[in-house]
């Protein structure tokens, strides 16, 4: 049984997963959210995009009791693992346990320092030194660098300043030993990562969209990864990020969040070919997307990518119209065995602030309370 789950009852949580961060203005937003009865919220681990998601959690943690709190998601390049175990393991602390690691292989914060995705055994030596440390665990200093991606030849090792003694391992020593370990969500779209998480996380967030065909996909997937490995295939939690745009104006829903479903549906053809089951008027949209990405315009509404989504592509891999189609829709989600959806609802910036918090208001009244009971 995934953990979280109760017999008879299983877990139906929705995140917020529009990960904006902002210093200035992060205490009113969680605030909000807390309010409106969402489960969690993402913050954006995007150096050159958004505030510091740490320093917004900390701020999140001192106006909140409830919501719980993830990257969405970080990456294994921008921060060693030890420096993430130690910064996730403080949000724990301060929040009574309610930090999740959110993590993938990169994308907007490595395309901004010139840099592409992780390959995937960097990816899965990251995690599993990562979920060492979140568990108080030894960790030599061979796995670290395995999962830096090589040792630094440019910085002298420890043992040659010759002094009397070197730590010999690395662990992180602070942290209590009645603190619950900070669980590992891994974002996978494609087979490989859905493996590694699968194997490594406790907890698997799929970016595949919202067509339920897909979705179960990859959750079967998923679960033949774990028997391979000789794991229970039930003991482990599975989320979707999904995109709703929810308003009676359809046009207005989609354009609304034209951006952020252009991003997670980049994922599924990263490498030109799409990823998992595909319909045959679907493959040319995915590749004239992955062909005229603008990752300098990441997300923006009004974005190039947004407008090579026809509408009826939208209205196939996210969730678009009014609140009884949209609690039908997650509530279908959450029936395949979902336990956990991240919502993207609009791109930040585009819109009003009273547009976008109507958006959020009207789910809170007419949405949640359909789906959770």
């Amino acid at each position: 049984m995934a953990e979280g789950t109760s017999a008879g009852k299983p877990k139906r949580e929705l995140w917020d997963g529009t990960a904006f961060n902002y210093a200035d203005t992060i205490a009113d937003l969680v605030r909000r959210r807390e309010d409106e009865g969402f489960d969690g919220r993402n913050f954006g681990d995007s150096q050159n995009r958004y505030s510091d998601p740490f320093v917004c959690m900390g701020i999140a943690a001192a106006v909140t009791k409830t919501l719980k709190f993830s990257t969405g998601v970080t990456n294994p390049v921008t921060r060693h693992p030890a420096v993430m175990a130690s910064a996730f393991g403080a949000v724990q602390l301060a929040t009574g346990g309610r930090a999740y690691v959110g993590i993938a292989r990169g994308d907007s914060a490595l395309a901004h320092i010139g840099m592409a995705p992780v390959p995937v055994p960097v990816f899965e030596k990251y995690v599993d030194v990562l979920q060492r440390y979140l568990a108080g665990k030894e960790v030599s200093f061979e796995d670290v660098n395995a999962a830096m991606g090589g040792p630094r030849t440019d910085i002298r090792r420890a043992e040659e300043l010759h002094i009397g003694k070197v730590p010999e391992f690395s662990k992180m020593q602070w942290l209590p030993g009645n603190m619950p370990k900070v669980p590992v969500d891994v974002y996978a779209t494609g087979p490989k990562i859905i493996s590694v998480g699968a194997r490594l996380g406790d907890q698997v967030t799929f970016a595949v969209g919202a067509q339920p065909s897909r979705i179960k996909w990859a959750m079967d997937l998923a679960r033949e990864e774990r028997r391979k490995a000789g794991l229970d295939p039930n003991a482990i939690s599975f989320g979707a990020m999904v995109g709703l745009g929810l308003d009676d104006d359809l046009d207005r829903a989609r354009r609304r969040i034209a951006g952020v479903v252009a991003v997670s549906t980049r994922f599924s053809v990263m490498h030109r070919t799409p990823i998992g089951p595909v319909d045959t008027e679907d493959a040319p949209i995915f590749k004239n997307l992955h062909d005229g990405y603008d990752m300098t315009r990441h997300s923006v509404t009004t974005s190039n990518q947004a407008g090579l989504l026809p509408d009826w592509f939208m209205d196939k891999h996210a969730i678009i119209g009014p609140s009884s189609v949209a609690a039908e829709r997650l509530i279908e989600l959450f029936e395949l065995g979902i336990e956990r959806i991240v919502l993207l609802f609009n791109a930040s910036h585009h819109g009003s602030d009273d547009e976008i918090n109507a958006v959020y208001k009207r789910f809170s009244k007419e949405v949640i309370p359909k789906v959770k009971s």
